[in-house]
C-alpha cells in the first residue's frame, strides 16, 4: 500500500486514540481490572466447553497472493493474521479463531493448517474472513485472498474471495471501517453463486449488501456534461486514488510505469537530440531519403532497445509484402483494423466526380455499375475525420520543429472480382482542411514498373489511405471501442452484481482490467499534451472523433453475427478475422448458454433478477445516456437468450475485440510507411507527377518514426500477469481456469468444456496458417488475454 501523507496518518490516528479514549472515559481502573478477569474466564470456560463436546478436524487451504509467473521471489505478508468464523451468525457458528503465518503476498501460493472445531459446526456452508494487525496503518499492507478451501471429512468447500482485505487493529480500528477500499470483513458461501431474492441467510445478506454499497461509494460515474457524445466513465482521475480492488496487480503496475518510463526516455532523447542539431545549425528535420531506410531505422532501433526477437520476424515479414496490393487488402482483413470494410450497392456522392475507371482496373467488358448491383464491391471510408482539422500544435516539442500533421480524408473502393480475389480499384482522397477538390488513383498495370507515375501515384495513395485509416484505428477503433466502450460494461457490473451472483463469476474476469487502464490512458495518453497528440496527426482532437463515432454506435455493433450481417462481408474470401472472431463468438455464446442454464431455467427468472436489471438499466442510462435513443442498448432484459447474447458481447468485447485491434500494432505499425501516424505534405494534386522524392517528403521524418515503432512495441506487448484462454506451460502462460472464481462442480465443467472447444479451434487456426505468407494468429486462443490490461 503507498504511504499516506504524514499529515493523513497522524490526524486519523488522533481521532482513533479520540474515540478509544472517549468509550473508555468511564470505566474506573478497578472496573477495567473485573471486566479483564472476566474476560479471561470466560474465555477459560469456553475453551474447556470445547473440551467437553466433540470436536472435528477442518483443513483450512488458503489461497494468498496474485498470481504472477514473471517474478521468482516470493515476498511474504507479515503484518497481521487471519480470522475466521466457520457458518457465522447461525446456530452452527464456530468460534472465531486466527491463523499467524507467512502468507505469500505478490505471487499465489497457499497455506495450509489444521482446526479442532466442535462437532456441531457440521459441513461449512459459510465462511466469514477477516484481517487483524496491531501495527501502525502507515507501515500496512492489504492482503489479497483469492480463495480458501476447507478440507472435511474427506470433502472439500471452496469459498471463493478474490478481495483484497485490509487488516485492522481491533484496539484502535472500528472493525466496520474501510481502508484502501478494502471491505472490513468477507462472508463467502461455498457452491453456486445466488440471487438477492434467494438469499435467506441474514450474515450472507448484509455482507452482500454492504459489498455493493461499498462499491458504489469507491466506483461512480463521472458526471458527463460536456460538449462531446462519450461512453460514461469513473470520475477518478488518478489511478494512485483508485480503491484497491480496482487496481492493478503490483508487477503490473510496475511494467506500465517501466514502458511508460522507456516511452518517455525515448521521446526526451529523441527532443534533446533535435535541441543539440538545432543548437549546431540543423534547420529542417530529417527525412528519410528511400523507403529502405525505414527498415534500416527499424532494425538498428530494434537491436539498441532490444525488441523481441519473434516480434521482430513480424515485422520484417511484412516489410516483405507491403507494397503489394494483395498485402495491402490482407491487412485490411487481417489486420489490426479488420471490422471497417462494407458493401455498396451504389456510389455515394462523395464518389460522383469520378472520372472513368480506366479498364484495366475491373478488366475488359467489366461494368462498375455491374459489379456493384451483383454485391462485388466494397469500401472503407474515413469520413469521420471530417471533424478534425491538421495537428502539430506539440511537433516542435518532438521534432525541434513546426511541422504539420496532415488529417485528409481516404477512402478505398475494393473489387471481389471473378476469380475469388479482393483488390483494391479506386481510392478517393480529399484535403478539406487546405480547401482542395477531391482526388482519385487507381492501380497502375502490371507492365508498370515501380518508377513509373502510374505506380508512384497509386503507392502514394495507399499511404494516404493507410495515414487517415491509422488515425481511425488509433483514436476510434482500439481507445474508444476497445476501451472506453468496455469500462461502461466494468463500471456497472462492479456497482451492481456483488461477488456471490453467478454473472459477477461469469463475466467479471473478462472486465477487471479496462477501468485501471483507462484512467492510465486517460492520465498518459489521451489528454491533449500526451503521447497521441504529440505523435498522431488527429490526437489532440480525440474527443472530436470520439463524438462522432458514438453518434453512429450501437449495441448491434457488439454482436459480432450481427455486425458481419451489417457490412455485408459474408462472402468476402480470406476474411480471418471475422471467421477466427465468429468461432470465437460460437464458443463464448456456447459457454454462457451452458453458465446461465444452471441459473436461470425459465425467462422469469431473468425479469426477476433485480441485481441483473439494475446492471442493464445502468449501462443504458449511465454509460450511454448522452447517446440518440442510448445507442440501442438493452433498456432490460426479458429472456433468456437474450442473456445469453448480453454476457456473451460483453465477454467477446472485454477480450476478443481488444486483442484483434491491439497486439498486432507491432507488426504493422513499426513498418512506419505502412501506417504512417502523420502525413507532413497535403496529398497530392490530380495532375502532380509524383516522384519518390515526393513520396519521402510527404511520410513522417525520422524524429517521429523512432517514436512511432517505440510506442507500437510498448503497445504490444503482453501484461506481466497476463492471463489467457488457453495455458502454454513452456511460456508459463495460465488460462482461465486459474483466474475464475467458479468453484462449483457444474460451472467447473462450463470451464473445461470451453477449453476443450478452443484447444480444437486452435488447431483448425493452426493448419489454416500452414498455407499463409503471414499467418493470422492475432486472436489465437493461446495469444487471446481474458482482459483489457493493456
Amino acid at each position: 500500500m503507498p504511504i499516506k501523507p504524514l499529515y493523513h496518518y497522524y490526524s486519523g490516528m488522533k481521532e482513533r486514540h479520540e474515540r478509544a479514549r472517549s468509550a473508555r472515559a468511564q470505566v474506573a481502573v478497578t472496573e477495567a481490572a473485573e471486566a479483564a478477569v472476566a474476560k479471561e474466564k470466560s474465555v477459560v470456560v469456553n475453551a474447556k466447553s470445547i473440551l467437553a463436546s466433540k470436536v472435528t478436524p477442518y483443513v483450512l487451504i488458503i489461497h494468498t497472493g496474485t498470481n504472477n509467473p514473471a517474478m521468482d521471489k516470493i515476498e511474504k505478508w507479515e503484518d497481521g493474521r487471519m480470522s475466521f468464523i466457520v457458518n457465522p451468525q447461525t446456530p452452527k457458528a464456530s468460534p472465531l479463531f486466527h491463523v499467524k503465518e507467512l502468507f505469500s503476498a505478490n505471487r499465489e501460493s497457499h497455506i495450509r493448517v489444521s482446526r479442532y472445531l466442535p462437532e456441531y459446526v457440521g459441513v461449512p456452508d459459510q465462511l466469514k474472513i477477516s484481517v487483524e494487525s496491531n501495527k501502525l496503518e502507515i507501515i500496512k499492507e492489504a492482503l489479497y485472498i483469492r480463495e480458501i478451501t476447507i478440507l472435511y471429512k474427506h470433502k472439500f468447500y471452496r469459498f471463493p474471495v478474490n478481495d483484497y482485505l485490509f487488516p485492522h487493529n481491533p484496539l484502535l480500528m472500528d472493525p466496520q471501517d474501510v481502508y484502501d477500499g478494502c471491505p472490513p470483513y468477507v462472508i463467502s458461501k461455498c457452491g453456486k453463486g445466488t440471487f438477492l431474492a434467494k438469499e435467506t441467510d441474514p450474515a450472507v445478506l448484509a455482507a452482500r449488501l454492504k459489498e455493493l454499497e461499498l462499491r458504489r461509494k469507491h466506483l461512480d460515474w463521472a458526471p458527463n456534461n460536456g460538449p462531446h457524445v462519450i461512453p460514461g466513465y469513473t470520475k477518478q482521475v488518478i489511478y494512485d486514488k483508485l480503491p484497491r480492488f480496482l487496481k492493478f496487480k503490483n508487477a503490473r503496475q510496475k511494467a506500465f510505469q517501466l514502458n511508460l518510463k522507456r516511452g518517455h526516455n525515448m521521446m526526451k532523447r529523441t527532443v534533446i537530440e533535435n535541441k543539440i542539431s538545432v543548437v549546431f545549425g540543423k534547420d529542417t528535420p530529417e527525412h528519410f531519403k528511400s523507403l529502405k531506410e525505414f527498415e534500416t531505422l527499424f532494425v538498428e532501433q530494434a537491436e539498441d532497445h532490444e525488441y523481441d526477437l519473434g516480434m521482430v520476424d513480424d515485422v520484417l515479414s511484412v516489410m516483405k509484402y507491403w507494397k503489394t496490393d494483395e498485402e495491402f487488402t490482407r491487412q485490411e482483413l487481417a489486420g489490426i483494423n479488420p471490422a471497417r470494410i462494407y458493401k455498396i450497392t451504389s456510389m455515394p456522392d462523395t464518389w460522383k466526380d469520378m472520372p472513368d475507371m480506366p479498364e484495366h482496373v475491373l478488366g475488359q467488358g467489366v461494368s462498375l455499375q455491374e459489379e456493384l448491383e451483383a454485391g462485388r464491391i466494397y469500401m472503407i471510408d474515413t469520413n469521420m475525420l471530417e471533424v478534425v482539422g491538421d495537428g502539430g500544435i506539440l511537433m516542435p516539442i518532438l521534432t525541434g520543429f513546426a511541422l504539420p500533421m496532415i488529417v485528409s480524408l481516404g477512402d478505398c473502393l475494393y473489387y471481389h472480382d471473378r476469380t475469388d480475389k479482393l483488390r483494391p480499384v479506386a481510392i478517393r482522397l480529399e484535403y478539406k482542411n487546405g480547401g482542395e477538390a477531391p482526388t482519385f488513383w487507381f492501380p497502375p498495370k502490371v507492365s508498370d514498373p515501380e518508377t513509373s507515375h502510374e505506380y508512384l501515384s497509386w503507392l502514394q495513395a495507399k499511404l494516404y489511405f493507410r495515414s487517415s485509416n491509422m488515425q481511425i484505428h488509433a483514436i476510434l477503433t482500439h481507445f474508444v471501442r476497445a476501451h472506453a466502450v468496455v469500462e461502461v460494461f466494468a463500471i456497472a457490473m462492479y456497482r451492481c452484481l456483488p461477488k456471490q451472483h453467478p454473472l459477477h463469476k461469469l463475466i467479471q474476469p473478462h472486465l477487471m482490467g479496462v477501468i485501471p487502464i483507462n484512467v492510465q490512458g486517460r492520465e498518459f495518453l489521451t489528454k491533449s499534451t500526451g503521447v497521441m497528440a504529440a505523435l498522431m496527426a488527429s490526437g489532440d482532437k480525440l474527443w472530436h472523433l470520439a463524438d462522432v463515432f458514438m453518434k453512429q454506435f450501437r449495441y448491434e455493433h457488439l454482436l459480432h453475427p450481427a455486425d458481419v450481417k451489417r457490412r455485408g462481408v459474408e462472402d468476402i474470401p480470406g476474411y480471418h478475422y471475422r471467421d477466427d472472431a465468429m468461432l470465437w463468438w460460437n464458443n463464448l455464446s456456447q459457454y454462457c448458454k451452458e453458465f446461465i442454464s444452471l441459473h436461470y431455467t425459465e425467462d422469469a427468472h431473468v425479469r426477476a433478477d433485480s441485481e441483473l436489471q439494475n446492471m442493464v438499466d445502468e449501462i443504458r442510462n449511465q454509460g450511454y445516456k448522452n447517446l440518440p435513443d442510448q445507442g440501442g442498448f438493452p433498456a432490460s432484459l426479458e429472456t433468456i437468450d437474450q442473456l445469453i447474447e448480453y454476457t456473451t458481447a460483453l465477454i467477446w468485447n472485454g477480450s476478443v475485440w481488444h486483442t484483434a485491434v491491439n497486439f498486432g500494432q507491432f507488426n504493422y505499425l513499426a513498418c512506419v510507411p505502412n501506417a504512417p501516424c502523420a502525413m507532413t505534405k497535403p496529398p497530392p494534386a490530380q495532375d502532380e507527377v509524383i516522384t519518390m522524392d515526393r513520396i519521402l517528403l510527404s511520410l513522417p521524418v525520422k524524429e517521429m518514426a523512432r517514436v512511432q515503432i517505440d510506442i507500437s512495441y510498448s503497445l504490444s506487448l503482453f501484461s506481466p500477469v497476463e492471463k489467457f484462454y488457453l495455458a502454454s506451460v513452456r511460456e508459463e502462460k495460465e488460462d482461465l481456469r486459474t483466474e475464475t472464481m467458479m468453484v462449483d462442480e457444474e460451472e467447473v465443467e462450463c470451464i473445461e468444456r470451453l477449453v476443450t472447444r478452443l484447444t480444437a479451434m486452435q488447431k483448425h487456426i493452426e493448419k489454416r496458417n500452414e498455407g499463409l505468407a503471414i499467418p493470422y494468429n492475432i486472436i489465437r486462443p493461446d495469444l487471446t488475454p481474458l482482459t483489457v490490461q493493456t
